[in-house]
Formats: structure tokens, C-alpha cells, sequence
């Protein structure tokens, strides 16, 4: 209440109020008194409230998002909302997420974690595509690295790795295809030898896939013959190392050797027989001797020294008389 003498100048002002402002200054803030009442009428409305600022953050408190900052009067309600970030998933909402303005700045923060990734499959086949082993499942959140590894397995070797054995989980199925090959079998070792175990030639080595075919052959040895072939001269490469030995003899000047049994088939050049007509002998007629070309029979070797017998009588015969017709 203002007083003062008629035609007195007075001034009014308006008053500081927490949490509000002046919204109008009436006309008759300032004046002179009356004889009659007056009234100055200051109306006001609430202050505008500190503002309220809004964030999206990681786990490690990196902005995902711009910020955004929410304004009004002291004591309006405010209401946040969570952004929507692609591979991000809301993991915490604030308590203030909803409230009123005050004269103080206010923080809304919004804590965000990745959301899961699409599985990962990781494949173990052969060249045709045959899987060799169970596949596996990775998993992971969105952008998360993961690494994938080859399986170990018995007789099979990594033939090929993908590119993407090592990446990034996104928000689509990706497959991993590891492609195997036969491993190297234990090689196979040829060996040449004699019946005493002497090596005779430089020994050679097959070398091949597991569970493919090798063939191992003899070689030609000069002066010596082969004698024995190993039960394993063929087989399949396996993860032991094998042998293959091949068993030579010396081979013979004359590898066939005469036969000291007399044969009705075989000749023999160096044997001669005689033939004597025993029927109608005929001391006037020539002895004949014939090459015989065929080997005498069985029995034959008695009946040949009778004849040599014979002759030899007559040879002696023939003596006796040709000495007694000179003396005569």
C-alpha cells in the first residue's frame, strides 16, 4: 500500500517471487495520488525452469547420440523418450526420465548396451561340401568383433579359410566355411635288397593323400632277378610310415642248368650210340656209327656196354687173325 498527499507522484514496483516472472506491468505503475483508492496490478506467470538435457550413452558413457534439451516453466512436467539407435538397445532408463522444470539444470541420461548380433554358423566340409564335423554357433552383440578357428580332425587338413573367419556380428546371419583336403599320409619307403637284407639299389618314397592308392614296382636289376614280391606292394596311404621290400637273388651265368636225368625229350649232342644189326651179322659190310640225337631210354646204359663188349671182341678177333695170315 502506497500513501502520499493528493497530487503526490508515487512508483510502484513489482516484486521478486521465486519461481516466477513479471508477465505484465500494469499502466498505472507509476501515478499521482487521488482522493480516490487505486489499484496496480502486477500479474506474473511462472518462470521458465532450468533447462533439462537429455543424453544416449554406452556403457563407457561415449555419446551414441546428439543430445537433446527439453525447456518449460518452473514446476511444468517434462517427459524424455529413449532414441531409437540401430544395433542399440535401451539396458538402463533414468529415474528422472519424467519430472518437473526447476530453476536448476536437470540431466536425463539414457544408458544404451548392443543388441544381439545374428548367429554366426561355422562350417566344416570336404571339397564337395560334405560336412566333416558339427557345425558350430557363435554369438555375440551387434559390431561385437568375433574370431572363429578350424577344427582339428583326424586325417583332414585346412584347405582353404574364409575371408570372414574373423569379423564383426551383424544384424544378418553369416556363415563360416572352412574347406578340408585329405591330409599327407606317412610316405612309403621302397626298398631293393638281397636275401641277406643288402640294399641293391637307392630305396624310393611314394608320397600321397591318406586312404589314397600307391603302387610300388620292382626294378630291374642288372645280374639279379626278382625272387620275392611284398604282400604290401600296393595298398593305401596311411598315418604310419610303411615299408615295401623287394627280395632279389643272383642271377646265373647260365641260368638253366643240364639236367643230369636222362630225358626221352631233351637231346643231347655230346652223346653218341651205335647201332649193329644183331639179326644178320656181317663181318663184310662196314660197322655204321650214327649220331644218336635222342637221349637213351631207361635201360638202354646196360644194353650199350654189351655192344662195346661185342665190339670189342671182334676188334680183337680181327687182330689174332690178321697176325696168323702173316706169320703164315
Amino acid at each position: 500500500t502506497l500513501n502520499g498527499k493528493i497530487d503526490a507522484p508515487y512508483q510502484s514496483t513489482a516484486k521478486s517471487i521465486t519461481g516466477w516472472a513479471v508477465k505484465t506491468t500494469p499502466a498505472n505503475a507509476n501515478g499521482v495520488f487521488t482522493n480516490a483508492n487505486q489499484t496496480v496490478t502486477y500479474v506474473y506467470e511462472k518462470a521458465s525452469g532450468a533447462p533439462v538435457t537429455v543424453k544416449y550413452v554406452d556403457e563407457d558413457g561415449n555419446e551414441l547420440a546428439t543430445a537433446d534439451t527439453l525447456n518449460g516453466k518452473i514446476d511444468a512436467p517434462y517427459q524424455s523418450t529413449a532414441k531409437s539407435l540401430s544395433g542399440w538397445a535401451v539396458k538402463t532408463t533414468p529415474a528422472n526420465a519424467t519430472g518437473v522444470f526447476t530453476d536448476t539444470n536437470q540431466t536425463v541420461t539414457y544408458v544404451y548396451e548392443r543388441v544381439d548380433g545374428a548367429p554366426v554358423t561355422v562350417k566344416y566340409v570336404d571339397g564337395d561340401g560334405n560336412e566333416l564335423a558339427t557345425s558350430d554357433t557363435l554369438n555375440g552383440k551387434i559390431d561385437a568383433p568375433y574370431q572363429s578357428t578350424a577344427k582339428s580332425i583326424t586325417g583332414w587338413a585346412v584347405k582353404t579359410t574364409p575371408a570372414n573367419a574373423n569379423g564383426v556380428f551383424t544384424n544378418a546371419n553369416q556363415t563360416v566355411t572352412y574347406v578340408y583336403e585329405k591330409a599327407d599320409g606317412a610316405p612309403v619307403t621302397v626298398k631293393y635288397v638281397d636275401g641277406d637284407g643288402n640294399e641293391l639299389a637307392t630305396p624310393d618314397t611314394l608320397n600321397g593323400k591318406l586312404d589314397t592308392s600307391y603302387a610300388a614296382t620292382a626294378k630291374n636289376l642288372s645280374g639279379w632277378k626278382l625272387t620275392a614280391t611284398p604282400a604290401n606292394a600296393t595298398g593305401v596311404f596311411t598315418t604310419d610310415a610303411q615299408t615295401v621290400t623287394f627280395v632279389y637273388a643272383k642271377q646265373e651265368d647260365n641260368p638253366k642248368k643240364e639236367d643230369k636225368t636222362p630225358s626221352n625229350t631233351q637231346p643231347d649232342k655230346d652223346k653218341t650210340t651205335i647201332k649193329i644189326n644183331e639179326n644178320k651179322p656181317n663181318t663184310s659190310k662196314p660197322t655204321t656209327i650214327k649220331k644218336q640225337t635222342k637221349l637213351p631210354k631207361t635201360g638202354d646204359n646196360q644194353q650199350e656196354s654189351i655192344l662195346f663188349g661185342l665190339i670189342g671182341t671182334c676188334f680183337v678177333l680181327l687182330g689174332i687173325y690178321s697176325v696168323s695170315k702173316k706169320n703164315s
